[in-house]
């Protein structure tokens, strides 16, 4: 190898992009496990708690209240029909993720609704 390329330093544009690609390969695993799945149960997160919140957007989506926080801005809901999470967005939900991981970080938040079959 030529000695010159041996004793090269990195650019500033070099510099100041490899903060961003190592954040991206940080980020990619997170947002590949908090990608709702059809057919499993969702957080819906809504911008404010007018008329009903995340919980009359779960509604209007045709989904089942699992649990709701008190200020009514995060919902855990499910639904068994395909497009659910397209019909969330539709109806104005803000972001909606995995259930799995948000009930983890959410649990002191939630009220979770009692399931009967239990």
């Amino acid at each position: 190898m030529p000695r010159a390329f041996l004793q090269s330093r990195p650019d500033g544009r070099a510099r100041r992009l490899l903060p961003l690609i190592i954040l991206a390969s940080l980020m990619l695993p997170a947002l590949v496990v908090v990608m709702p799945r059809e057919g499993r149960p969702v957080a819906v997160f809504a911008w404010s708690a007018e008329p009903g919140g995340a919980a009359a957007i779960a509604a209007r989506a045709n989904g089942e209240l699992r649990a709701a926080n008190r200020g009514n801005r995060i919902v855990i809901a499910s639904s068994g029909t395909p497009g659910f999470v397209a019909r969330l967005y539709g109806a104005g939900a803000a972001l909606v993720l995995d259930a799995s991981l948000a009930v983890a970080c959410l649990s002191p938040f939630l009220a979770l609704a009692k399931d009967p079959a239990r």
